[in-house]
């Protein structure tokens, strides 16, 4: 432990100790950041209180624990102890908690002065998760307004710490040397297609063959480490063991992974990127890296995160290469090219600003603070905040914008706010409609659903046996948790059809009604489909979709697991649910507004009627709807507004000097309830929009001293010197135009100009109306061009005057006959 890298910074840490509060410390792979550091200050600095080491994984936090304990010559939960959710090993001689991300988050909701802590560190802060990134902003808030003595420590390998600086200025900067050996790199670029896992183990393959050690392979998600499995078996070696390692499997299986080998074997370790940070495997001197990594994203229009296969940052690129450098010199196969990698951002975009903010919500309303009171790296999307707090006021947990008194009561359950929604109303249907075993089923149900997140059926009904192996063991774990948390026993006579009912609480928005076939339309307002394979579910009318996924490339989601929904039922327990509204559109094909009187439950149209009577207002939104799904241009403004739109624009562009409301078409569209709603009131059909008196609509824009500088700048006519008005063309980026003849301009020496700052381009024209000239400098014109053109013209046209000096002559439309006439 004394010989790594991390222990160079220790003097200054311990120096500045008694005058810092805040730390940033930015330490390579290897450079023993998560057990050194940490022992360090429990065994040398003279911390008044207890260390919080804040652990992302499950896995890390335990096997850093049992290593520092081990270090001490002691037992878990005597100086060193952990603690996460359903497990946890500390003792009242505590002083250094291992902590995985929600449970700090709870130990400060419990205690907003984290009495008896004297410093919270944030170990590989670089990974960015929701819980890390709100840990540290109500840290911060507990260290600013209820315990100033707290002394926050942040560290991380790759996370650029300028940003950080900037979120805690005052923090004292520590930067470590890593230890790792040299590693090589070869790339071998793999075609994601359907043979792309039985190629991956062929490069696993060759790794094995090729490198002396053993093998990390860095996979997306679990099904892609039992492909390559099963593709891998048949070439593997006889000194090779084979294990995988993700988050789902057990702690048995996961230690196998990471524990030295028996007999002098090497072993392959197919990893997801549980494996990138804080753990040492055993023997590894060869890491083989897909690119790839599973990574969830919150899609706003279907109020529904998707998990999503993409290539791997820059930062995790140097992680997972960093494994196979960290007992030996080592070797990285990439599956993927430099040129791809060197296009990657360094890091991920934090998994705050691209989830579901439903919990952080939660915390948010229990430590009764808005997001924007909070200091955070990455302030939380305010579109994201907002579906939220429609979820949970959908959700009944809500009220009058604050979390409901059955929702702080129940916080504490350790469920999600879908759970527990249904847990809440399980237990009051229970008590209201005397339905024995009600809630017992209610357990039943949130624990089937957090604990297998890769169901091995896809009806509710199945998925009770179909559970095996681990995800039978975290069922039961959490079943037993439950039970004790709401004080029910396992007891029977709960009718299947009441899972659907108990679900419905949950997934309000994911209440699915058939469309046609096998496809659905969820009360959130999206499309989902079953598969071929789902003939069951196909026969329902109506399901509640417990979990669903969308197949990469597809904008319609799949079902992944659903039961039957008994609607009528559902009605006659939540009739406040269902609703009436009139709902106004535009028909394409009648061409006119068209109005039905709609049964709803959510955007689920039950049945419709015709509807005659229309309010004005629900009109307007119609129209307006239509206008900016299709785009100012849709409109039938006709020549005559359209032409004035366009002398408006040019004005503004050329006169910056002008203060008046915006007229391009996006401000057009966004102001449209301002300027154009009261006409269309009493519109229903295109014939009534297209008399609209459009140019008087669009003026109303200005007042009348603003109508009078457009008419005075841009005016729609020139006055020649003949007399005639002459139109003026506008487009705007372009000069204005006006074509006239060019006997009209005699008398006229220079080229006229708008606001006497943009010269007018005079088309001049023949007797006969040909163009013969575009000129806006009419002063050369006359000096040079004319002559050419006079005696090229005069021949042609000898009726009309051509004077050898046209400034001093009279301008005229007339011939030379009908000039001395009028004489």
């Amino acid at each position: 432990m004394s010989a790594l890298p991390v222990t160079q910074i220790f003097p200054d840490l311990l120096a500045s100790l008694s005058s810092k509060q805040q730390f940033i410390v930015c330490a390579p792979p290897g450079a023993g950041k998560s057990t050194a550091l940490p022992l360090m200050l429990l065994q040398q600095a003279k911390l008044k209180g207890k260390i919080i080491l804040l652990e992302p994984r499950r896995l890390a936090a335990r096997n850093i624990a049992e290593f520092l304990a081990s270090q001490l010559g002691e037992s878990v939960g005597e100086r060193v102890g952990y603690q996460m959710r359903g497990d946890k090993r500390h003792s009242s001689q505590t002083r250094l908690l291992v902590v995985t991300e929600g449970i700090l988050t709870r130990l400060i909701q419990q205690d907003p002065e984290l009495d008896g802590v004297a410093m919270v560190i944030f170990d590989e802060f670089h990974e960015r998760s929701i819980h890390a990134d709100l840990g540290l902003a109500l840290s911060l808030e507990v260290q600013q307004a209820f315990n100033p003595e707290l002394k926050l420590m942040v560290m991380s390998a790759t996370l650029e710490s300028e940003a950080l600086s900037k979120l805690l200025p005052e923090a004292q900067i520590l930067e470590s040397q890593g230890r790792s050996f040299s590693i090589t790199y070869s790339y071998h670029s793999i075609k994601r297609d359907w043979q792309w896992s039985e190629r991956f183990a062929q490069l696993v393959a060759k790794a094995m063959t090729e490198q002396s050690g053993s093998v990390l392979a860095f996979l997306p998600g679990n099904a892609e480490i039992r492909q390559v499995e099963q593709h891998l078996r048949p070439l593997l070696s006889a000194e090779y063991q084979l294990h995988s390692l993700y988050g789902k499997l057990s702690l048995a299986e996961q230690q196998a992974a990471i524990s030295p080998t028996q007999d002098g074997k090497h072993k392959i370790v197919l990893a997801t990127n549980i494996a990138e940070t804080s753990l040492t495997i055993d023997g590894i001197s060869c890491v083989v890296d897909s690119g790839l990594e599973r990574q969830a994203s919150y899609h706003a229009n279907s109020g529904t995160t998707r998990l999503q296969t993409k290539m791997i940052c820059k930062a995790s690129a140097i992680q997972r290469a960093g494994r196979a450098g960290r007992l030996q010199a080592g070797h990285c196969y990439r599956a993927y090219s430099e040129e791809q990698l060197n296009h990657r951002p360094f890091a991920a975009s934090p998994e705050i600003t691209r989830s579901e903010l439903s919990r952080l919500v939660i915390e948010l309303l229990h430590w009764g603070a808005d997001a924007s009171e909070l200091q955070w790296l990455d302030m939380p999307p305010s579109a994201h905040l907002g579906q939220a707090r429609q979820l949970l006021s959908d959700l009944a947990l809500l009220k009058d914008g604050r979390l409901s008194d059955r929702a702080e009561q129940l916080n504490s359950s350790g469920v999600g706010p879908r759970m527990l929604a249904m847990l809440d109303q399980a237990q009051q249907w229970q008590q209201q409609h005397h339905v024995e075993g009600l809630l017992w089923r209610a357990c039943e149900l949130a624990a089937l659903l957090d604990s297998n997140n890769s169901h091995q059926s896809d009806q509710l009904s199945q998925a009770f046996t179909a559970l095996k192996g681990l995800a039978k063991q975290q069922y039961q774990q959490q079943l037993k948790q439950l039970a004790q948390r709401f004080k029910v026993k396992a007891t029977g006579g709960v009718a299947e059809h009441w899972d659907g009912l108990l679900l419905a609480q949950a997934f309000p928005d994911r209440i699915a009604l058939k469309r046609q076939g096998r496809n659905y339309t969820c009360s959130g307002g999206f499309g989902l489909a079953l598969d071929e394979q789902q003939h069951q579910l196909s026969k329902s009318d109506a399901l509640v979709v417990c979990d669903l996924y969308w197949p990469e490339g597809r904008n319609q989601g799949k079902v992944a697991l659903a039961c039957q929904l008994d609607l009528p039922q559902l009605k006659a327990l939540q009739a406040e649910r269902f609703t009436s509204r009139l709902h106004c559109q535009w028909s394409d094909s009648a061409k006119r507004i068209v109005a039905e009187k709609q049964q709803c439950l959510g955007e689920l149209v039950l049945s419709a009627k015709a509807a005659e009577q229309l309010e004005a207002e629900q009109v307007v939104s119609a129209w307006l709807k239509q206008i900016r799904v299709k785009g100012f241009a849709w409109l039938p403004v006709g020549d005559k507004a359209n032409a004035w739109l366009e002398r408006v624009r040019c004005a503004q562009q050329w006169f910056s000097e002008l203060a008046m409301a915006d007229f391009s078409e996006e401000a057009l569209l966004e102001d449209a309830e301002q300027w154009l709603a009261m006409h269309l009131a009493s519109c229903r059909t295109w014939q009534q929009l297209k008399n609209i008196d459009w140019l008087a609509a669009l003026k109303s824009r200005l007042d009348w001293q603003q109508q009078q500088q457009i008419e005075s700048l841009v005016p729609s006519h020139y006055l020649a010197p003949s007399g005639n008005r002459a139109a003026i063309r506008y487009q705007l980026g372009q000069a204005p135009v006006v074509a006239i003849k060019l006997q009209e301009m005699f008398g006229q020496p220079q080229s006229p100009q708008l606001g006497n700052k943009v010269a007018i381009t005079l088309e001049l024209l023949s007797p006969g109306g040909k163009p013969l000239q575009l000129t806006q400098d009419l002063a050369s014109f006359w000096l040079s061009a004319y002559v050419e053109v006079k005696k090229e013209m005069k021949g042609r046209y000898p009726k009309h005057p051509w004077p050898d000096d046209p400034v001093s002559a009279q301008a005229t439309h007339k011939t030379k006959r009908q000039l001395n006439l009028s004489k």
